[in-house]
């Protein structure tokens, strides 16, 4: 699919809304599905894929936020979701985040913007890949196949944590504040308050061993952040 053509779903029970958001996203092309309900998206689901999801916080039988996990253990992180809601306080973007969304937009919505978000998330997630692949030690990043091994052993990542891997290993040894590792990986401005960094940084650590027994520690540095070091460099930290 061409840059700006997309297959999007738009889940929203409200007819009037929906409609709103398929005539302000009909200018990029492609396809638009509109659903009322999560049964009727689960059904298109099995014969259909989509390039976006933009999904109402409020939905009659379920959820948008109980809904976006469902969504993300079906289809794992390949696919962006976009979620939109009258709330719009600082909480209410850390809940959408935090419950799998890639981006938040609130109501009432407006065309330009939301088209605008609709096309950053889609390039964002269809980057691409880089044929070569790095090798850091006994760790291999495939840019390609969006993969990392560990001594020739493939370490399963989501896709968040994939992003993470291959930044830090392509910048060993660079400093990375949370506020940009929310914007280079979420795509979200930085000032968000939220642990979400923290919490894929451990898991990611923990996956990977990277705490010096392989040669390379992923070091939080106080009030500052986070960065890959190998164990040489590790060791001169006083």
């Amino acid at each position: 699919m061409s840059e700006g053509r997309m297959h999007i779903a738009i889940l929203e029970d409200d007819t009037d809304q929906r409609d709103f958001l398929a005539a302000c996203l009909r200018p990029l092309g492609g396809g638009i599905s509109d659903f009322a309900s999560v049964a009727e998206l689960q059904r298109a689901l099995k014969e259909e894929r989509f390039d976006l999801f933009i999904i109402d916080w409020r939905l009659p039988e379920v959820s948008g936020l109980t809904f976006i996990p469902q969504l993300r253990r079906q289809l794992g992180w390949e696919v962006p979701v976009l979620m939109i809601t009258a709330a719009r306080s600082e909480q209410d973007v850390v809940a959408a985040l935090e419950a799998g969304a890639d981006d938040f937009l609130p109501k009432p919505l407006r065309p330009d913007e939301l088209r605008a978000r609709a096309q950053a998330l889609t390039r964002r997630f269809r980057r691409q890949a880089v044929e070569a692949t790095l090798t850091l030690g006994p760790y291999r990043v495939d840019a390609a196949g969006r993969s990392v091994t560990l001594a020739g052993q493939m370490i399963a990542l989501t896709d968040r944590e994939y992003a993470l891997a291959s930044l830090f290993m392509g910048h060993a040894g660079e400093l990375f504040s949370r506020g940009q590792l929310l914007e280079l990986v979420w795509g979200i401005r930085g000032d968000v308050t939220t642990r979400i960094v923290d919490t894929h940084v451990s898991r990611l650590r923990r996956k990977l061993e990277l705490d010096g027994r392989h040669g390379w520690r992923l070091r939080s540095v106080y009030q500052h952040g986070y960065r890959l070091e190998s164990r040489q460099e590790a060791s001169q930290v006083v």
